[in-house]
């Protein structure tokens, strides 16, 4: 048998067990846990940008800001569980430093807008990035009480900027699966309905932004770790393009040329405006600069559209419900003058994204990528069978990625030569159909957030948003609000490299027009 139909019957056994599993699973969880506590603190529901703007014009104190987040934090992650380290007593004393600079006069407001624009403003970061002292474990036990020595390049620009560290917050085991769940933290709940997954990799950073208990967030993607959770917790979240962002100090670190081109760090937040600053920070010293200030005409944009996957080679089909928030937001583009036109389901980058991610991925040798820190590589067939058991030291996610490395995922190296050739191929047509002028509606992931015990069956799902790491083009997830049980819905939006302005400008108008984040237990 051939191996690409190894593979392709592997992702259809996960289909069949889900099929089976879905009704028993939410047989078992049918009663709805306690909803978060409602935001009180009206501070909580103010931009970053916003609140930048008032510390430094001494409308509002960096303490008080600051307290504000620390009393949410405290008050949602018992229901989340999406810290791993805080740093509460040092975040005051940060924030006090700052007012009182600002009353001796050291510093000013113009000074501040323009060279420190985050300048006392709390922010919270994914642990895989690197705080400088704090856990930079990343689920892994052999890493477990090991601390960052140093700040990561993209964290730096954030400190750089002014801006105040709360948290590391949590992931999957060595940033690899889509729900946020490792051995030594557990499992990070969904602030919509806490009986579900807050997504991965970034899926404590965007539980705590989705709870209204961060306002700023710094991620990682690199098969759609950031846009994936952020679909999940109702926020924006966005993947710039290749080269833009620098993932140094990101563990694990990717030796290989391919995947250091897919993996990126990139802003979370709840409001376009705060991307928008955030990426100008994050891509000052480019030589090409993402002219992220210059104007964008909706009525100038080329738009194309796919709205239904349909299970396209055993991909997991498209849900109505996310089919339809796609046409309404089509419908609107329209009506703003934009021209729009659906992408034929053809397309080689469509049909064949999942085999093009698992040929990429067979070149990142991960096992050498986390082992670094123990004396022998694990055997994954063994701690998979102990996994079931509950004596694993690893979760069971990376136990199944290091599974699917060890036999090339099941690909043959022709095939696998061909898939990345292909890619390289798609990446150009895509970049010359996309131009300067145009942008892609294209679901985050086919259905809305669900049961962690059920995402494991889904190694596939990651394809609508994985592609585009691969294709090394910006993508924005866009909150597009609820549906009819409370959980958030929405969609990407994708552009040429380098045009990340028009992702930015797209998700904006979509947050005018549509309302953006939407408060949990609102």
């Amino acid at each position: 048998m051939e191996r690409i139909n190894i593979t392709n019957t592997i992702t259809a056994v996960g289909h069949l067990l889900l099929f089976f599993l879905r009704p028993i699973h939410k047989l078992i969880n049918i009663k709805r846990l306690p909803n978060l506590p409602p935001i009180k603190n009206p501070l909580l529901q103010v931009s970053a940008t916003t609140l930048a703007r008032k510390i430094r014009n001494g409308e509002l104190s960096s303490q008080t800001v600051v307290e504000a987040y620390i009393e949410r934090i405290k008050e949602v992650n018992p229901f989340l569980n999406a810290v791993v380290e805080e740093r509460f007593e040092g975040a005051i004393r940060d924030a006090k430093n700052c007012d009182e600079k600002l009353k001796r006069g050291e510093v000013n407001a113009d000074t501040l807008e323009t060279e420190q624009p985050l300048y006392g403003v709390p922010i919270t970061i994914k642990e895989s990035c690197g705080v400088e002292g704090m856990s930079h474990a990343v689920g892994r036990m052999a890493r477990r009480g090991l601390k960052a020595t140093k700040d990561g390049a993209a964290v730096q620009i954030l400190r750089n900027a002014g801006g105040i560290f709360l948290c590391v917050t949590n992931t999957p085991e060595c940033c690899l699966g889509y729900n946020t769940n490792n051995v030594i933290q557990g499992v990070t709940k969904n602030p919509y309905d806490i009986r579900m997954s807050s997504g991965g990799s970034s899926g404590g950073e965007c539980a705590l932004i989705g709870a209204g208990a961060s306002i700023l967030g710094l991620g990682s993607d690199i098969v759609g770790s950031i846009r994936i959770p952020s679909f999940f917790n109702g926020i924006f979240g966005h993947k710039p393009s290749r080269g833009v962002v620098s993932s140094v100090g990101h563990y694990p670190k990717c030796e290989n040329y391919m995947i250091e081109q897919m993996l990126t760090c990139g802003p979370i937040a709840r409001y376009t405006e705060d991307l928008y600053l955030c990426m100008k920070l994050l891509s000052a010293k480019l030589e090409k600069p993402l002219r992220l200030d210059v104007p964008v005409d909706l009525a100038t944009l080329r738009v194309f559209y796919v709205d239904d996957i349909s299970g396209l080679y055993g991909t997991v089909s498209t849900s109505s419900e996310i089919k339809q928030t796609i046409k309404t937001a089509i419908k609107y583009l329209e009506q703003q003058g934009a021209r729009v036109e659906k992408l034929q389901l053809s397309q080689e980058w469509i049909r064949f994204a999942f085999m093009i991610i698992a040929s990429c991925f067979s070149e990142y040798d991960i096992s050498n990528a986390i082992m670094e820190d123990t004396r022998r590589r694990m055997n994954p067939l063994l701690e998979l069978l102990k996994s079931t058991v509950g004596s694993s030291n690893y979760e069971s996610q990376l136990i199944v990625v290091l599974l699917l490395e060890r036999y090339n995922t099941f690909i043959s190296s022709s095939k696998r030569k061909y898939y990345i050739g292909l890619g390289d191929q798609c990446r150009d047509k895509l970049n010359d159909i996309l131009d300067k002028d145009g942008v892609l509606i294209y679901p985050t992931y086919p259905h809305v957030a669900q049961l962690p015990s059920l995402l494991k069956y889904e190694i596939d799902s990651g394809a609508y948003s994985g592609i585009f790491n691969v294709l090394q083009l910006p993508a924005t997830n866009i909150p597009m609000g609820l549906n009819d049980k409370g959980l958030p819905v929405g969609f990407q939006v994708v552009a040429g490299n380098g045009q990340d302005r028009l992702c930015l400008a797209v998700a904006k108008e979509f947050e005018k027009a549509f309302g953006g984040w939407i408060p949990p237990s609102s």
